[in-house]
């Protein structure tokens, strides 16, 4: 599994622009209370903002910052309800680790590109 960085207002962009945000609004839209007006209004508001957008239709460079890779592994598997530093309560089963422990010294990258059969 690689990781990359992508700065958090480009990754919204692009969800918006993957309609992954217009669903978003529909889920938050279905769970509000049918007296909470403010709420409603305020998704209101977003979904206007966004609706020039055509779903599906990419207008972002999405750039990131490859910080390194790590083979995934049972030890590395955190399941739900496991409490982490620093990030509280695992939501649901991931590949965790520290940032420190990702390969990405250039004799990494070429063991990485050889085993996915890229070299």
């Amino acid at each position: 599994m690689v990781k990359c960085s992508i700065p958090h207002a480009v990754i919204l962009q692009f969800f918006i622009e993957v309609c992954g945000f217009s669903r978003l609004i529909d889920f938050a839209e279905e769970k509000i209370p049918s007296d909470d007006n403010l709420f409603k209004d305020y998704l209101a508001e977003i979904r206007k903002r966004i609706g020039y957008y055509k779903c599906g239709e990419i207008q972002t460079d999405l750039k990131g910052i490859v910080c390194g890779y790590f083979k995934t592994t049972e030890s590395l598997l955190k399941p739900k309800g496991v409490t982490m530093d620093y990030l509280g309560e695992v939501r649901e089963e991931r590949y965790l680790l520290q940032i420190k422990d990702l390969k990405w010294k250039e004799n990494d990258w070429e063991e990485f590109l050889k085993e996915i059969g890229l070299l």
